[in-house]
């Protein structure tokens, strides 16, 4: 009786990046297990064509038309020699619309009382140094690039206090979360997944496109039986060139003596039918959106089973977006503004947001002459 070997190649698991506060040996917590948390939540809305159209539309909404302070634009306000007040506020929002949290630099004065101005600071590049006893962080740590710390060494500023003399501070706000002491949560984490998803499957599309939609295939070696070690190693090569999806359509080349050992290759199909795809897709929007808490789809342009609706459905759907999301995230965001300006200004400015609008209700009338 002939013996046969037979071995399953699995495909890599899916390794995504958790939400963690590691402590360790270093001065400073790492955002996540690899301490890149912002990182892969600034892919993702690079990347996910859906989770990027969502936190946009929402991103704008925050930002609104204009900002008022008494009244006035803040583009009349400096924040600081190069940016107004609105400039850092646009900024900020984008921050704590992904992240959910928002991060200033901020100069004292000379004569210790308040600050002279203020910067937006990229929150992803933002690390916190651990809590004393009393649980207070004294302090953060900056790097432009912390996937390299060695070339890009963090620099320590101190936490926002105006009883120290260190000019250089770091105003720092995040939404409060259960169990979360250090980092702010993103709001639509939920979504995490269903982005990684929509990522990989325009991935996948991409990979066979560009290797002219092979399908898969099994490979049978008839020419006996090779070692362990021999198998293993075809094994890891075939692992290497098959089992991700920039690996899609791929085709392996192979060489023997002569046509009577050859490899005999057996194609498959594929599995994955254009109807699954539909599907998965329907989900990871659905799931997006339901995360970014976009209720009705037809405020990003997407085309429901009922169409797009009426001016007036559009119009409650826009009211309830105001509502329920944008209009929160203002408050928050101005509550900490004007905390920074009266500590800059010594003056308790009411700060008001000018909403866009869905759609221009002006009457236009045309005088002839």
């Amino acid at each position: 009786m002939s013996s046969i070997d037979l071995k399953a190649i699995q495909f890599n698991e899916a390794n995504l990046p958790t939400f963690e506060e590691v402590k360790n040996n270093r001065d400073w917590i790492f955002w996540g297990s690899d301490n890149l948390w912002p990182n892969h939540s600034i892919d993702l809305y690079n990347y996910s064509s859906i989770l990027r159209s969502a936190l946009n539309s929402v991103i704008d909404g925050v930002i609104g038309k204009d900002l008022l302070l008494d009244g006035i634009t803040a583009d009349r306000y400096m924040a600081n020699s190069t940016e107004t007040v609105y400039d850092v506020y646009k900024k900020v929002a984008t921050d704590f619309v992904i992240h959910n949290g928002l991060t200033l630099n901020t100069l004292l004065r000379r004569d210790g009382e308040g600050i002279s101005e203020f910067y937006h600071m990229d929150i992803s590049k933002i690390r916190t140094g651990k809590a004393d006893e009393y649980d207070r962080v004294k302090g953060f740590y900056f790097s432009s690039d912390w996937t390299n710390v060695r070339k890009y060494k963090p620099v320590y500023l101190p936490t926002f206090d105006l009883n120290t003399d260190t000019p250089s501070q770091v105003y720092y706000y995040k939404t409060y979360q259960p169990s979360q002491f250090y980092y702010p949560v993103n709001s639509w984490i939920g979504a995490r997944y269903a982005a990684e998803i929509d990522v990989e499957i325009k991935n996948y599309h991409l990979r066979n496109l560009q290797n002219g939609y092979h399908s898969g295939a099994i490979f049978s070696m008839n020419n006996g039986i090779p070692s362990e070690e021999e198998r293993e190693s075809v094994y890891r090569h075939l692992e290497e060139k098959y089992t991700s999806t920039n690996q899609a359509g791929n085709i392996i080349v192979t060489f023997s003596e002569d046509k009577e050992h050859a490899p005999e290759i057996t194609p498959f199909a594929n599995g994955a039918t254009a109807d699954m795809f539909i599907q998965l897709n329907e989900m990871v929007n659905q799931t997006i959106l339901t995360a970014v808490r976009i209720s009705n789809p037809s405020l990003l342009g997407i085309k429901t089973v009922q169409g797009l609706g009426s001016k007036d459905e559009l119009k409650d759907a826009y009211e309830h977006f105001l509502a329920t999301l944008i209009e929160p995230l203002q408050q928050k965001i101005n509550k900490e503004f004007t905390k920074v300006l009266f500590y800059k200004d010594k003056k308790q400015y009411d700060i008001t947001n000018v909403q866009n609008t869905l759609f221009d209700d002006k009457n236009v009338t045309i005088t002839e002459e």
